[in-house]
């Protein structure tokens, strides 16, 4: 049994972002390339290093962020209608996607920007059901990726129980403006600038990129016992990626925790979808873990290795 408390300030009923363990809105991605059917340049993968320039900010990020508190694991991370408005007052070269993104009111612009400034739906559920399933121990030593991670929450769970955990995101900036920061406003306070960069290097790798450029860049690193991915299969085309980089990525005896919704309006994919699509191959194994019917059905599934 678990127990969760949090505030929401009035200045946040603005945001955009949904608070974790909040019951959530269907909201769905939507895609606004019309012309899905012309090849796609997907970005190249590459390792993104953490720097000290993204120090000066913390104090701005600390008087803009959430906090959640359950057992004794406290998360923190950004509000999202902060940065977000942020980035598009300023012109940022580093932030261009989110900034493409907000401009034309789309959370999917294909091979430019696939989502990742907001918290879905499904990475509640997800969050949930590890508090609720996994103790706080089964974490130690493991390995961890956050794939697709968006604001790393799943990952930054993960890292505070004990966990060395890898974060990616197809999108640099997102990785740069969300994520990195909401891993510092996670760590100890009491650490200085210096030793926080070196415990972000140490405990934690950050990827940007497409996931078939991912799994090759990353091919010869250690492996993984645990992947959490969430919202990540609504795109049909792009599924086989996502299990070859599982396949890829995965240790033999390791699992995927996935969470996602039964149907994505105007994208075409969904969990129900993806269940099937996974028993036409031989790779993987899927048992569903945990099912929701309000508003939109939404589910979370576990795969492993056959």
């Amino acid at each position: 049994m678990f127990k969760f408390n949090f505030e929401v300030n009035d200045s946040d009923s603005s945001d955009n972002t949904e608070s974790p363990f909040k019951k959530p809105k269907v909201e769905q991605k939507t895609n606004s390339d019309s012309e899905n059917d012309e090849k796609i340049l997907w970005y190249e993968a590459e390792q993104i290093k953490p720097t000290k320039a993204i120090l000066k900010s913390l104090d701005l990020y600390e008087l803009n962020a959430r906090e959640l508190t359950f057992e004794n694991v406290e998360l923190r991370h950004l509000i999202a209608g902060f940065l977000l408005e942020d980035i598009k007052r300023h012109s940022d070269v580093d932030s261009q996607d989110i900034k493409k993104s907000e401009e034309s009111h789309s959370d999917l612009i294909a091979g430019v920007y696939e989502g990742g400034a907001k918290i879905w739906e499904c990475t509640d559920d997800l969050l949930k059901y590890l508090l609720q399933n996994y103790e706080k121990k089964h974490w130690e030593n493991k390995v961890v990726l956050d794939l697709g991670c968006g604001s790393g929450l799943l990952g930054i769970y993960a890292l505070k129980c004990g966990a060395k955990v890898d974060f990616q995101d197809y999108n640099k900036d997102v990785l740069e403006k969300i994520t990195i920061p909401n891993v510092l406003l996670n760590l100890n306070e009491t650490l200085t600038d210096d030793e926080k960069i070196d415990q972000l290097q140490k405990k934690s790798n950050f990827y940007a990129g497409d996931w078939s450029h991912f799994a090759k860049l990353t091919e010869n690193f250690e492996k993984y016992d645990i992947i959490l991915t969430s919202e990540t299969i609504y795109n049909v085309k792009n599924q086989q990626k996502l299990l070859d980089t599982f396949r890829k990525q995965l240790k033999s005896d390791g699992i995927v925790l996935l969470a996602a919704k039964s149907h994505y309006f105007g994208v075409g994919g969904g969990l129900e979808q993806f269940v099937e699509f996974l028993k036409c191959g031989k790779d993987f194994r899927s048992t569903y873990l945990w099912q929701a019917d309000e508003n939109l059905k939404r589910g979370i599934i576990e795969l492993k290795l056959q």
